[in-house]
Parts: structure tokens; C-alpha cells; sequence
């Protein structure tokens, strides 16, 4: 078997087995905690007061379709499209930005504060988790609305494929721009210094004729494996980051699974966020061998 083919048949092994164990520890963890209410203004969670002086909390939600009043079948397809949203538009983000700010890095390397600086943004926003920038991109757009004396600079929460989409969108979006710009960075660097570019200098080739021609087609297959790389964050961020935003995508529904005690409904997005991880893994996996300069 070629080793392209057993790469990629982890994606559904991986998948099987993480479904294969959550379905049968999931329910026996479930029936070992109290229901808690998953997000507040969930309507089907009452509080009462018992006599010995206390409260109770009522779960009448018995699944993630009674509490958002839906199918289950609709409300996880629309659920898994809106988290796919946020994924695609990092991917568009750490290509485009991701790729710029790694070749600046690369071409300004002989100057050491811009370099540096490009390195150390990209560095600090890897180190950073997304849902620690999704918190205070929140509280940084209510203060500059309250400071403005305006009703709204950006909503804060909520869905839409509107303005609601790019503050998370910016959250889940970090990770992969600076894994991007870090890797095409260092795997340019090592392009430029190589000899066939040297000699392509010394025969007073245009710049611009040296990074199309021979320097970008020996980076662009890293963009693949940063790409995998950076959004393998991402997927790992978007339970808190959707929660943060109420965005309602598959990570929040997992979330909110476990709080009203919906193993189906559990074991559903675990499984959504784990083919998108394995998938992303594999790709990462597939393009690194293929990320090799050539010389000829």
C-alpha cells in the first residue's frame, strides 16, 4: 500500500475510534453529574427553591433539539455549515496575510528590526489562545462603543453572515495566519540562501523574475502544511470561541450537549470536530515530504 493511501485511511480509522469510544463512555459519564444550564436565557432549565433553603436547578430540555426548538438532523447541519464558515475564512485569511507577512519576514532579513518584529507578532499571536483574543476583542469593542458615546461598533454576539462574522472570525483566524507566516518565513529563508539562487543572482536575474520563478514554486507546497497546521488550532478553539459569540456552531452545540446531557447529540460534533482535525492533520502530513527543494 502506498504510504499517500495509508495516510489518508487514518482520517475514517481515527474517526471510527474516537466515535467507537465516546459512544460508550459519554452516557456513562453523562448519568454521573447533574445537568447544568449550558449558556444563559436557556429557557428549559428552571430554578426553584427547595424547602431547606437552597435552589434547585430543573433540566425540561432533553436534548439539543428541544432546547433550540429544531430537528436534529437541520440543526446540526446548519450548526456544522456556520462552523465550516469561520474555517473557511481563516483558511482565506492565513493564505493571503499569512503568506504576505511570512515572505516580508523572508525578503526583510537582512534588516533585523522589521524581520524581527514580523517574527515576534506572529510568535506572540501563536502563544496566545484564540479564545483569550475572542474575549478581549469583545471587551475592547464595548469599551470603544461606551467610550464613543455609540450604540454599536460590532455585535458582540450572535450569528450572521454579516458584521456579527468577523470578530470570531479574527479569533478563530490568528493561529493559522501566524503558523503560516512563521513557517513560509523560515522555509523561505532557506530557499533564498540556497546556491541555485545565488548563482540566479550572480547572473543578474530580475528580483522579481528570481522569487516567481524559482523561490515561490519551492515554498507554495508549505503552505499547505502550515495551512493544516495553523487550522488544526483553530478547530481545537472553536467550542470556546463559538460559546464566547454564540455563534451556534458545532463546537458550541458540543458544549451545550453536555450541559442538558445529550450523548447523541455529543458524540454527533465530537465526531464533526475530529474528522476536521484528522483531516487537517493529514493534509499537513501529506504536503511535508512534498515541501522539499529541488534544485533542478
Amino acid at each position: 500500500m502506498n504510504s499517500t493511501v495509508a495516510r489518508l485511511l487514518r482520517v475514517p480509522l481515527v474517526v471510527l475510534a474516537v466515535w467507537a469510544i465516546l459512544a460508550v463512555l459519554v452516557p456513562l459519564a453523562m448519568s454521573r453529574y447533574a445537568p447544568y444550564v449550558p449558556r444563559p436565557g436557556v429557557s428549559c432549565f428552571t430554578v426553584t427553591r427547595v424547602p431547606l433553603g437552597g435552589f434547585e436547578l430543573t433540566n425540561t430540555c432533553l436534548s439539543l433539539a428541544d432546547l433550540y426548538r429544531r430537528p436534529f438532523a437541520d440543526l446540526m447541519t446548519d450548526a456544522t455549515f456556520r462552523s465550516l464558515a469561520l474555517l473557511a475564512g481563516a483558511a482565506i485569511l492565513a493564505v493571503t496575510i499569512g503568506t504576505l507577512l511570512g515572505v516580508s519576514a523572508a525578503l526583510l532579513r537582512g534588516r533585523a528590526l522589521a524581520a524581527g518584529g514580523i517574527v515576534a507578532v506572529t510568535s506572540l499571536l501563536t502563544a496566545v489562545p484564540a479564545f483569550f483574543v475572542a474575549y478581549f476583542l469583545q471587551i475592547a469593542v464595548i469599551v470603544l462603543a461606551a467610550s464613543a458615546d455609540v450604540g454599536r461598533i460590532l455585535p458582540v454576539y450572535g450569528f450572521g453572515y454579516d458584521d456579527h462574522l468577523l470578530l470570531p472570525l479574527i479569533a478563530i483566524a490568528l493561529p493559522a495566519v501566524a503558523y503560516t507566516a512563521q513557517l513560509t518565513a523560515t522555509r523561505m529563508q532557506d530557499v533564498l540562501d540556497a546556491d541555485f539562487i545565488t548563482t540566479a543572482n550572480a547572473k543578474g536575474l530580475a528580483t522579481s523574475w528570481i522569487l516567481r520563478v524559482h523561490v515561490l514554486p519551492h515554498v507554495r507546497p508549505v503552505l499547505l502544511e502550515a495551512l493544516g497546521s495553523g487550522l488544526r488550532v483553530s478547530v481545537a478553539s472553536l467550542p470556546i470561541v463559538e460559546f464566547l459569540f454564540n455563534w451556534g456552531g458545532i463546537g458550541q452545540l458540543a458544549l451545550e450537549a453536555v450541559g442538558v446531557h445529550d450523548a447523541a447529540g455529543f458524540v454527533f460534533s465530537a465526531i464533526v470536530l475530529a474528522t476536521l482535525f484528522a483531516t487537517l492533520s493529514a493534509l499537513a502530513d501529506l504536503s511535508r515530504p512534498r515541501a522539499i527543494y529541488r534544485t533542478t
